[in-house]
C-alpha cells in the first residue's frame, strides 16, 4: 500500500449507507470479503440495533485491529518488531501481537507502509474515541448515531476495506542471504534495500542492529551489515537514529558491556556514534581519549597508537565539552610524538582531528600548552618542539584569541631549539 489512499471499489458500497442498521448488507460488502462474516460485525450490528453504540463501535474496533495484525504478519512481523523498537517478547505469530498496545499497532503498521498518513490520523483518532466512549472503559459521554457511523466508516475506510498487503522484503531471506558469504562491495543488496518502501528503512536497520550487536553473530553476516548500514543510515529519518542509538544506553544498563561495545561499533561504522544520550557520548569520549594516551606512553607504542587514533577519530568530531580537555591532549600528544619519533600511521587520524577542532577545542588545546604539566614537560624535548610546529600549520586557518595567537607566533616564528627551551621554562613554573 503506498501513502496515497486509493481505496478500493467495494468501498462504494458505504458510501450508499445512510442506515447502518438498515442498510447494513451494504456495509458489510464494503468490507473484503474474508471479514464479512466475523462474528464481531454481527455483534456491531445488534448492538445498533438497540442503541447500544459504545459496544458497537468496540466490536468494529477489535474487529479492526485483528486485521491490522493480519497485514502485518502477511507483510513481515520481524519488521514490525524492529519498527516500534520492540523490547517485549518476541513477536512471532499474529497471537503473539495481542501484547502490544494499540497505537503501537497503528504507529509500526504506518512504520511499514502498511497504512498512510491520513489513515495513522484518522485511526489514532477512532482509537481515542474507542477508549474514551466505548463499552471498553467507563466512558466519559455517549455516543450517538452520527458520531458511531463515522467511527465504524472510519475503520473500514482505513483497514477493513483493503486486502492484505504483499509481503515484503522478509528479513529472514536478507539475512540468510547476508550470512553466505562475503560481499565485494554490496551494491546489489543496496540497490534492492533502497528499492523497498522508505517505511520500511527504519525496520530494516533495526533488525541489521539486532543482528550485529549478538554476541554469536555470523562472521559473514557482520561482515557485510558493516557494507550495508551506513547506506541505509543515510535513508531513514532523525527518529530512527536516535531510536537506535539510544539502545546503547539500555544495552549498556541491562545486558552489559559486550552488546554495549557491539552497540558502539555499529554506530561507528554508520557515522551514528553522535546520536549516542550526551551522558554517554561523555564517557565515551573521555575512554578512548584515555586509551590512546595510555598507548601513548605504553610500550610499542608506534604499532598500538595507530587503532587507539582510529577509534578515536570513529566517534566524529562533536565532542562533548566536559570529554574536550582530555580528547584534545590524547590527540596531541600522539601527533607529537615523543623523544623517538611518531607514530607515523596514526598521524592520518591526528591531523583530521586537530584540523576539525571547534572553538572549544583550540581552548582546550592552548591550555593544555600552557598549563598542563604533562604535555609542556614532552615539549621541552627538542624533537617534540619541532613537531609543534608542524602543529600549528593543522590548526593556522583557525580564529585565535590575543593570548592564543602570542603563543601561536612565538611557536610559528622560533626556531625549535627556542621553543623547547621555552617549555622548559615553563615546565619548571607549573610544575
Amino acid at each position: 500500500m503506498t501513502n496515497v489512499l486509493v481505496l478500493p471499489d467495494r468501498f462504494k458500497n458505504l458510501e450508499q449507507v445512510d442506515n447502518l442498521v438498515a442498510s447494513w448488507e451494504n456495509v458489510k460488502l464494503a468490507i473484503r470479503p474474508e471479514c464479512r462474516n466475523d462474528v464481531c460485525l454481527e455483534k456491531a450490528r445488534i448492538a445498533l440495533q438497540y442503541n447500544l453504540n459504545d459496544s458497537a463501535i468496540n466490536y468494529i474496533w477489535n474487529l479492526t485491529i485483528y486485521d491490522l495484525y493480519k497485514k502485518i504478519v502477511n507483510y513481515g512481523i520481524e519488521y514490525f518488531a524492529s519498527a516500534i523498537n520492540w523490547d517485549g517478547k518476541p513477536l512471532k505469530n499474529i497471537d503473539d501481537l495481542g501484547e502490544v498496545k494499540d497505537h503501537q499497532v497503528i504507529d509500526g503498521a504506518y512504520a511499514l507502509g502498511i497504512l498512510p498518513d491520513e489513515a495513522q490520523f484518522f485511526l489514532q483518532q477512532c482509537r481515542g474515541i474507542r477508549n474514551n466512549f466505548s463499552a471498553a472503559h467507563y466512558p466519559m459521554g455517549e455516543l450517538d448515531r452520527i458520531e458511531a457511523f463515522n467511527f465504524i466508516k472510519n475503520c473500514i475506510k482505513y483497514v477493513l476495506t483493503y486486502d492484505l498487503p504483499a509481503p515484503g522484503i522478509q528479513i529472514k531471506d536478507l539475512i540468510d542471504r547476508l550470512s553466505l558469504e562475503k560481499l565485494n562491495k554490496g551494491e546489489d543488496i543496496n540497490l534492492i534495500i533502497e528499492q523497498q518502501s522508505t517505511r520500511i528503512h527504519g525496520a530494516l536497520l533495526h533488525s541489521l542492529f539486532n543482528n550485529f550487536i549478538k554476541q554469536d553473530c555470523n562472521a559473514n553476516l557482520k561482515y557485510n551489515i558493516k557494507l550495508v548500514a551506513p547506506k541505509l543510515w543515510g535513508l531513514v529519518d532523525e527518529e530512527v537514529k536516535s531510536g537506535i542509538a539510544s539502545k546503547f544506553g539500555s544495552l549498556k544498563a541491562i545486558q552489559g558491556q559486550n552488546e554495549a561495545n557491539e552497540a558502539l561499533a555499529f554506530l561507528k561504522e554508520v557515522d551514528g556514534v553522535a546520536y549516542i544520550p550526551q551522558g554517554f557520548l561523555d564517557i565515551i569520549f573521555a575512554k578512548h581519549s584515555r586509551f590512546l594516551i595510555d598507548a601513548h606512553f605504553g610500550i610499542n607504542n608506534f604499532y598500538t597508537e595507530p587503532n587507539y587514533a582510529k577509534d578515536l577519530h570513529s566517534l566524529g568530531y562533536e565532542v562533548p565539552e566536559s570529554a574536550m580537555q582530555i580528547y584534545v591532549k590524547a590527540v596531541l600528544l600522539s601527533f607529537v610524538g615523543n623523544f623517538y619519533g611518531i607514530s607515523q600511521n596514526a598521524q592520518e587520524y591526528n591531523e583530521k582531528m586537530l584540523s576539525n577542532l571547534t572553538q572549544s577545542g583550540i581552548r582546550a588545546l592552548f591550555h593544555l600548552l600552557g598549563h598542563d604539566a604533562q604535555v609542556v614537560r614532552e615539549l621541552s624535548s627538542l624533537a617534540l618542539a619541532t613537531r609543534i610546529k608542524l602543529l600549528m600549520d593543522v590548526i593556522k586557518e583557525k580564529t585565535l584569541m590575543p593570548e592564543q595567537k602570542r603563543l601561536f607566533d612565538y611557536i610559528v616564528t622560533n626556531p625549535p631549539a627556542v621553543i623547547a627551551d621555552g617549555f622548559r621554562k615553563r615546565y619548571a613554573s607549573i610544575k
